[in-house]
């Protein structure tokens, strides 16, 4: 009996020749699916079905995931303000999640034993989906007997017929199997490869290879206007949350009028209009080297105007409702989370664990903030919430006599707290000019 496996499947080059291979060469049942996480059409939703089945596939899904997405990842990671070494947003890896749990899904739903995804040995989302699988098939939810897990790239005989000519050896064997060839589908490399979904879309390779090269005038820009061809009149976006959540969105010119009928309800609704609003004004573009898990250094070009404006206007409201060391402790995890994010960890135990205080920690973040958007800067302006710990009787440099917050009481205070600082400075001068 052959085996059947699941395939996330684009009807790219790439993966047309995947299943192709799986099906023709391997003799495999193959089920694919196209993950709807809010790319362009045009990329491979209306094409992938009727083309997964011209190559032999057994059926297609198409699975939509946007509101996991944003719901489940996008919204943990940004109320944490995860940023991969304080700059990525992580859109291509929050989107991995969803993807290799619906492949665990469908394999349920045919009795496939076999995952399989198209990722490099040379990147992260090997990782991502084959920790995913792994982890997820302790879970009676999504448990496969027999699973196994097939990662062509990392295959021996798929390498010997592929590893050495990418793109052009692949074109060459799906005219051999008599597969149409996708379109694009050339000998010439493309100028960077992309990857898009709700979240942003990110470029990497070929031109952008060389990092002390400036991207500028080589990436076209699909998510946002170049910043110097913004307006050259700002916006201001008023941003309200409910529990941390972004559940209504207001546009405003700098005097304060309306500008458009508010969003609100839906979040796919609401993070759709603050991406195009942002983008609108060249917010969200970051060009960076990082640190890929497999130990390599990769430079990518992301953009991400929505997760920006978002991120930065829930920041923003956490200042006024969060005691100051809560957001310390909030700042100094986010950089292991993020690479916790970024690395497979999703459904670890430490994330579950910090996803549970999470939610409580998100039940005070409720009131707006709001933004001023200006040629790729976003800048809160002001901010409110019924639940503000911030205090203008108590604050105000205009009551100086104690009617609120006595000042007078400072120098206790200020004695106290510098007392251990200042006996660790005497035991350090311990010998010197005393003759102790």
């Amino acid at each position: 009996m052959p085996k059947r496996a699941v395939l996330a499947f684009s009807g790219g080059l790439d993966t047309s020749a995947i299943l192709t291979w799986m099906v023709k060469e391997q003799g495999w049942e193959v089920i694919t699916f196209t993950a709807n996480l809010g790319q362009r059409e045009s990329d491979s939703l209306a094409v992938a079905a009727g083309k997964s089945r011209d190559i032999g596939a057994v059926a297609h899904e198409a699975v939509d995931l946007r509101k996991e997405l944003l719901e489940e990842f996008f919204l943990p990671a940004m109320q944490a303000h995860a940023k991969l070494e304080g700059r990525y947003l992580l859109g291509t890896s929050l989107a991995r999640y969803p993807t290799a749990r619906a492949a665990m899904r469908l394999a349920k739903q045919y009795e496939a034993t076999v995952l399989a995804h198209g990722s490099t040995g040379k990147g992260n989302d090997q990782v991502r989906f084959e920790t995913t699988w792994l982890v997820l098939n302790a879970d009676p939810a999504y448990h496969i007997e027999g699973m196994e897990i097939f990662a062509p790239w990392k295959d021996e005989s798929f390498l010997a017929r592929f590893g050495n000519g990418g793109r052009k050896i692949m074109r060459a064997y799906l005219e051999e199997m008599k597969v149409p060839v996708p379109s694009g589908g050339s000998d010439a490399p493309d100028p960077y490869s992309q990857d898009e979904n709700l979240l942003h879309i990110s470029s990497e390779g070929v031109v952008l290879e060389q990092p002390e090269e400036s991207h500028v005038d080589k990436v076209i820009y699909t998510r946002l206007t170049d910043p110097r061809r913004a307006p050259d009149t700002p916006e201001l976006a008023r941003i309200w949350f409910a529990r941390g959540v972004p559940v209504r969105l207001e546009v405003l010119d700098e005097r304060g009028n309306t500008l458009q009928a508010p969003v609100e309800g839906d979040l796919v609704r609401v993070f759709t209009a603050a991406d195009t609003l942002a983008g609108r004004h060249g917010i969200g573009l970051l060009d960076m080297v990082e640190h890929r898990y497999v130990g390599l250094k990769s430079r990518g070009v992301y953009e991400a105007p929505g997760h920006t404006l978002l991120e930065a206007a829930h920041a923003d409201l956490e200042g006024i409702v969060q005691d100051g060391p809560v957001l310390d402790e909030k700042y100094a995890q986010a950089p292991r989370l993020a690479r916790l994010i970024y690395t497979g960890g999703w459904f670890s135990q430490e994330l579950r664990r910090y996803l549970a205080s999470l939610a409580e920690d998100q039940q005070r973040v409720n009131g707006w903030s709001l933004v001023r958007l200006y040629k790729g800067a976003v800048l809160p302006v002001a901010r409110w919430s019924a639940a503000s710990l911030y205090d203008p009787g108590l604050v105000s440099f205009n009551d100086m006599t104690g009617a609120g917050f006595d000042p007078r009481k400072a120098r206790g205070f200020i004695d106290v707290q510098a007392l251990h600082m200042w006996a660790a400075e005497r035991a350090r001068h311990v010998g010197e000019g005393t003759g102790r």
